[in-house]
């Protein structure tokens, strides 16, 4: 299930059926997760006070992280980004997230590039200073990847091979709290699919929902 197209300039995408046929396996792995934290156990997490502010542990948090990573394809050094929010189902965890790879930095336009949408299962530990989690899922993944250099009237062209498909993320983030809702920390992740592979390291910054209130 994996479309491959030449381009010089532009990335071109796959078939609709295929896509929806991918897009299914999605909808499976939801209906999954669902099913499975469907029977976990009730919820335990208790507020507390620090000082005069009332928290929660166990809430949802979002994540922003920047870095370097390394393209297994092509054996080069590549920029990374990534955004994702995550929220707790009973004693499970759900992370749905936007990672992207580059030659260049992500804000700047590149045919060399990874994007993934992804879906993942994970788990988190939290204390009043740390904040450790682990995630994994799949991912829809598209972009483009270098294939080959062409030569015509003395010009050189690279050209570029254009994919979308299924693929797998999977991350672990080490996050150390300056407050109990905001923190500063490091993300290692690696992306997999057929066309592009990619694993690397994040510096992030972490916001949490955990903060609920304050005593007056």
């Amino acid at each position: 299930m994996v479309s491959a197209t030449l381009f010089s300039r532009r990335i071109c995408t796959k078939p609709k059926s295929k896509v929806k046929i991918q897009v299914k396996y999605l909808l499976l792995f939801v209906t999954l997760f669902f099913v499975f934290t469907a029977n976990g156990q009730g919820d335990k997490y208790e507020e507390f006070i620090i000082k005069d502010k009332i928290y929660k542990p166990g809430c949802s948090w979002l994540k922003f992280g920047v870095g370097n990573g390394y393209c297994w394809n092509r054996k080069v050094p590549e920029m990374n980004a990534n955004l994702s929010f995550s929220t707790r189902i009973k004693n499970t965890y759900l992370q749905i997230g936007y990672h992207s790879s580059s030659d260049k930095f992500f804000t700047m336009r590149s045919s060399q590039r990874l994007n993934d949408l992804y879906l993942a299962i994970g788990k988190r530990k939290e204390s009043l200073k740390y904040n450790l989690s682990v995630f994994g899922g799949p991912s829809y993944a598209y972009g483009g990847n270098f294939d080959h250099y062409s030569f015509t009237n003395g010009y050189t062209y690279k050209w570029y091979k254009g994919f979308t498909e299924i693929g797998l993320f999977a991350s672990a983030e080490f996050t150390y709290k300056i407050f109990y809702d905001m923190g500063i920390g490091i993300s290692l992740y690696s992306s997999y699919n057929k066309s592009y592979k990619v694993s690397g390291v994040q510096l992030h910054i972490y916001f949490s929902g955990a903060l609920k209130g304050q005593i007056k």
